[in-house]
């Protein structure tokens, strides 16, 4: 299975934040096994498990078990590199946060973020990366509140007013103290639920951004969607794939000649490049399908029906039938175990 990794640019952030709170720097990268001129070059990437060793270290050295909630408030888009500067050139608060969730690989493979919303709310989601090697799912505490910590931080940088933020979620137990979460947040905050997830009124993402530059915004997004795409050749097929399949399913079934020309090569290379990773298009098709339904269950305003939509099914029976056939059970069932454990 691939390692998951993380970019040297926030690595080095969450180095020089420890190193003000006391942190030796040396200790750190010793910790870490990275030699310290390493931070000097931001497009490098460690591997995941060097990233959580930091992070280890990071949290003894300075004693604080909020580490990653105090990191996160202090995020600049600056700080992200290109990332930052695409979404610093957007048009709106939406269009900015659309970028971050769209070129996260640069600054990590090892969780993917989703922005939904409906007509009053907006809903950014963030999960492990599947199918990766992931440091996430050993110790996801430090993390994940750091990364939706900054989500605020970046939105109120970004258009200079508080985000309005409803409800905060955490898949994580409850941490002894719950003060510090309550002052970043603003807003009530769950521990042990379905997701990691911040809710804000919708109404937010159409807020303008002060140094918004379409003409600027065209060449970051050309240089980052460069920078994904080399990103992506080192990445097995299969697993290009599968995210191109993540990311389009919407209600219509993207086919293989559609996902090769995304891929820059025909349906016949890639349907042979597939057969040598021992996998095929239609097999990616379903797991894409059964990872993407999960993933909608865990939202209880999507009602099933549109879920079978989303997923390009003709009919809900026959969605209903392929998700039987994934895990056992009715999407209804799984939808009760996930928000009310031990039921169903």
């Amino acid at each position: 299975m691939k390692a998951s990794s993380v970019s040297v640019t926030l690595t080095r952030s969450m180095m020089r934040y420890a190193v003000s709170r006391g942190a030796s720097l040396e200790a750190l990268c010793a910790a870490a096994g990275i030699e310290p001129s390493l931070l000097e070059r931001p497009d490098e990437r460690i591997t995941g498990d060097q990233s959580l060793k930091a992070w280890n270290a990071a949290v003894k050295a300075t004693g604080d078990m909020d580490f990653g909630l105090h990191l996160g408030e202090l995020s600049q888009p600056t700080r992200l590199g290109l990332v930052g500067f695409a979404m610093i050139s957007a048009a709106d608060l939406g269009g900015a946060l659309e970028r971050l969730v769209r070129y996260t690989n640069l600054l990590t493979n090892g969780v993917r973020g989703t922005i939904t919303r409906t007509e009053a709310l907006a809903c950014f989601e963030l999960e492990p990366t599947r199918g990766v090697a992931n440091f996430l799912h050993e110790s996801p505490r430090q993390h994940v509140e750091c990364t939706l910590s900054a989500f605020l931080a970046l939105g109120e940088a970004l258009t200079g007013r508080p985000l309005p933020v409803i409800e905060v979620r955490f898949r994580h137990p409850e941490p002894s103290s719950t003060r510090e979460h309550l002052r970043i947040f603003r807003a009530p905050v769950l521990f042990g639920r379905e997701a990691n997830r911040v809710t804000l009124n919708a109404a937010a993402l159409k807020w303008p951004l002060a140094d918004s530059n379409p003409g600027l915004l065209e060449v970051f997004d050309a240089r980052a969607m460069g920078a994904v795409r080399k990103l992506d050749q080192n990445a097995p097929w299969s697993e290009r794939v599968e995210s191109a399949l993540m990311e389009n399913l919407r209600g219509t079934v993207p086919s293989l000649e559609e996902t090769a020309r995304g891929l820059g090569v025909s349906g016949r290379i890639l349907q042979r490049r597939l057969l040598d990773e021992g996998t095929s298009f239609r097999r990616l098709l379903d797991h894409a399908r059964h990872e993407l339904s999960l993933h909608h269950l865990r939202r209880d305003e999507v009602p099933v029906a549109e879920i079978s939509y989303l997923l390009g099914f003709a009919e809900p029976s026959a969605f209903h039938r392929s998700f039987r056939r994934w895990t056992g059970s009715t999407p209804g069932n799984v939808r009760n175990r996930i928000h009310r454990p031990g039921t169903g």
